[in-house]
């Protein structure tokens, strides 16, 4: 059987660690991409070819479950696998491994973008004819959805304003910096020496460009932190739940 996984050795470093020397949710995360990334790089279309053809994926969810988070240096493996496209949506799965042990995983969703238009491009087998397609992983039951009760219940706890710092080559906030700026308002992991994120799910409802500033607003239900986040206009920008050990 054709192995579908794209693997390669690596380690957290010292930008992807908290102050107790383990990897955080948005460095695990930007493991994640950068394997994909290599993934792409090593079977075509790579990411800069499809941007100069005008075109990009964009994630509109992701899933991850940390179940312990490796240290820094640390060597690793992650790995990563695109799921076969159905329609406008292509799934990518990741896992980080320690000798065969399983560290954290991922699932996502991506949609291909023509840049110019923002129109949503279908997709089939032949969209990414070299790539190994393997199964996809479901690590939640359900989709993330935050009621309007819910959402009405929430704090405002701060803002952002999106600058160069935090903006990828489509201009607008990297996903994986949103994380980054959540981590802030969860008082528990202050006390680093015993709380750490081991779940994610983040749902990407609508780019934050730079220049922009988001607000944020929280919600903490039992062990579990709800988030959303707002543009100026009063748009949703993204969802998150955030699970703490």
């Amino acid at each position: 059987m054709k192995d579908y996984k794209f693997t390669r050795n690596t380690y957290m470093d010292t930008y992807n660690t908290d102050i107790k020397r383990r990897a955080t949710a948005g460095g695990i995360l930007r493991q994640f991409n950068e394997t994909a990334t290599l993934n792409m790089a090593a079977f075509p279309p790579r990411y800069n070819e499809l941007l100069d053809s005008g075109r990009a994926l964009m994630v509109s969810r992701m899933d991850i479950e940390i179940l312990q988070p490796p240290m820094m240096e640390e060597p690793i493996q992650c790995s990563t696998w695109p799921v076969l496209p159905k329609g406008a949506v292509i799934g990518r799965c990741y896992e980080i491994c320690r000798d065969g042990r399983l560290l954290a995983r991922g699932s996502s969703d991506w949609t291909l973008v023509e840049i110019a238009s923002r129109k949503i491009l279908r997709m089939d087998e032949q969209t990414f004819p070299d790539n190994n397609f393997g199964d996809y992983v479901t690590i939640f039951d359900r989709k993330l959805r935050i009621g309007k009760e819910t959402a009405a219940s929430m704090e405002t706890v701060g803002s952002h304003l999106v600058t160069l710092r935090d903006c990828d080559c489509n201009g607008h906030m990297n996903n994986t910096y949103y994380l980054d700026v959540l981590c802030d308002h969860i008082p528990e992991l202050y006390d680093y020496e015993e709380h750490w994120v081991n779940s994610v799910r983040m749902h990407f409802a609508k780019e934050a460009p730079l220049g922009s500033e988001i607000t944020i607003r929280r919600r903490k239900d039992g062990e579990l932190y709800l988030f959303q986040t707002f543009l100026e206009d009063g748009s949703l920008n993204i969802e998150c739940q955030l699970g703490i050990a």
